[in-house]
């Protein structure tokens, strides 16, 4: 599962419709002293035309082969906009502190938080629903290094509407099949 959401990200990033060409895409804030390198915003005409574009571009092994892009398209049927931001944070700032700024800093709006996961090697997951399920806010803080020197990468990712859920599970188990 964590191969397609990342093959799903990687699909957004190399497609240049889903760049926003002047302004930020995202609503959520630049974390201070964050470099942004990731921007996408995909609405929802845009979003299925440019994985299904996509998709056979990845084909080399992996679950990428096997998907069928046509399998996307009642998952995300009511899907309205996707955000995804990638920020590297190369000060010493702990994982506690930048997860507290981008949850005071979510998307307008009352959040629920559903999901929050520190684990000891570093890293912290956030996750954030609105409007009985039709918006979704949600931020993963990854340690890593560059040129030897201990980062954080910050992946925030934004929904709005509905992903069929059962749909997806059961895509999810054809693929791991």
């Amino acid at each position: 599962m964590r191969t397609c959401l990342c093959a799903i990200v990687f699909l957004m990033i190399i497609c240049p419709a889903a760049i926003a060409a002047e302004e930020p895409a995202a609503v959520i804030p630049l974390y201070p002293g964050g470099e942004s390198t990731l921007e996408v915003s995909l609405a929802n005409e845009d979003l299925l035309p440019t994985l299904k574009a996509v998709l056979p571009m990845l084909k080399g092994g992996g679950i990428a082969d096997k998907l069928n892009p046509d399998d996307l398209e009642p998952i995300l049927r009511n899907v309205r906009l996707v955000e995804v931001t990638q920020v590297e944070i190369k000060n010493n700032d702990t994982d506690s502190k930048i997860a507290d700024f981008y949850t005071k800093n979510a998307p307008a709006g009352e959040w629920s938080q559903v999901f929050r996961n520190t684990t000891q090697s570093g890293g912290t997951i956030g996750l954030f629903i609105q409007s009985g399920g039709e918006k979704f806010y949600a931020f993963r803080i990854q340690p890593t290094k560059d040129n030897g020197k201990a980062i954080r990468k910050v992946t925030t990712v934004r929904l709005e509407g509905k992903i069929d859920f059962a749909k997806a599970l059961a895509t999810a188990a054809k693929l791991m099949l």
